[in-house]
Parts: structure tokens; C-alpha cells; sequence
């Protein structure tokens, strides 16, 4: 099982997996500096995590950026591994 955890944010830079540039790019342990919706792509599904298709939606994952930067988990109910995902195979 491969991880990828989101580390913080970085604005007005590129995406690392597919050239696009970002406003707000997900910075990662395993893949750099990523776009969200190139984050979403990257993961696998858990549907116990996640309703619908089991993934959380890009604006989430540059909410869980913007957290992890400021610090604030616990304020937002966070806590454990929430910011590690499983990438898909």
C-alpha cells in the first residue's frame, strides 16, 4: 500500500503531474507539488471515508492543504492520518 500525505500549499505555481498552472497547488510527500483535481485522480476510492464515489472533491483537498498549513486539524474535528490517502494502483 502506497501513501501520499498532503503537506501544506503552495500559490501561483505549476502542476507537478500534468503542467497546468495553479492558484493553489497541494504540496505532497510523494508526487511535489500538485493540482487538486490531479490529486483526486491520483488516489483510490474508500468508500468508508468518502460517500458517492468514495473520494473527497478537489475543493476539499485544497481545504485539507490550506489546514494543514495553518495548523488548525483540530480545530476543524481532524484528527489521526486524515491528510494521508492510499494512492490507486
Amino acid at each position: 500500500m502506497t501513501t501520499i500525505t498532503i503537506n501544506g500549499y503552495e500559490p501561483d505555481c505549476n502542476c507537478e503531474h500534468c503542467g497546468r498552472p495553479l492558484k493553489l497547488g497541494v504540496v505532497t510527500d510523494a508526487k511535489g507539488t500538485i493540482g487538486a483535481d490531479c490529486f483526486v485522480k491520483l488516489i483510490a476510492r474508500n468508500t468508508k471515508r468518502y460517500s458517492g464515489n468514495g473520494k473527497p472533491g478537489a475543493e476539499r483537498v485544497r481545504e485539507y492543504a490550506l489546514i494543514v498549513t495553518r495548523g488548525t486539524a483540530n480545530r476543524h474535528g481532524l484528527y489521526g492520518a486524515w491528510n494521508t490517502f492510499e494512492l490507486a494502483s
